[in-house]
């Protein structure tokens, strides 16, 4: 198989703590690190031809920790221009921002002083 990608991708002039997908020459699959341990070295072996190239870095597994944190995190100075956004109602009884529980009901259907009397009562 002539024709096989090369055994590794991307150029290795890349800086030395970035990790590269290796490939195999023979079946163009992905290889995976393996310990070598009767020479204590790490190699890139294919699992399915398994042919084996030695390792030129031995990071085989890189945790980036983006330790910079946004400076506007929570602030939202943008939502009073928001169209979309509309002001709080109040409650007619309670004078509550919104609706309260108790008088969520339309206009319409406002309940009389004595009924809101009589469910706070109770």
């Amino acid at each position: 198989m002539s024709a096989s990608p090369a055994s590794s991708a991307g150029g290795e002039t890349k800086s030395a703590d970035q990790i590269h997908f290796r490939f195999c020459r023979e079946c163009s699959n992905l290889l995976y690190p393996k310990e070598d341990r009767v020479n204590n070295r790490l190699m890139f072996t294919c699992r399915t031809c398994h042919v084996g190239e030695p390792a030129t870095s031995y990071c085989v597994y890189q945790n980036k920790l983006n330790t910079q944190v946004g400076d506007t995190a929570g602030v939202t100075t943008d939502v009073g221009s928001d169209p979309t956004v509309c002001l709080p109602g109040f409650c007619d009884h309670c004078g509550e921002e919104i609706a309260c529980f108790v008088c969520e009901s339309s206009s319409e259907e406002s309940w009389s002083e004595e009924d809101y009397d009589d469910f706070m009562m109770n």
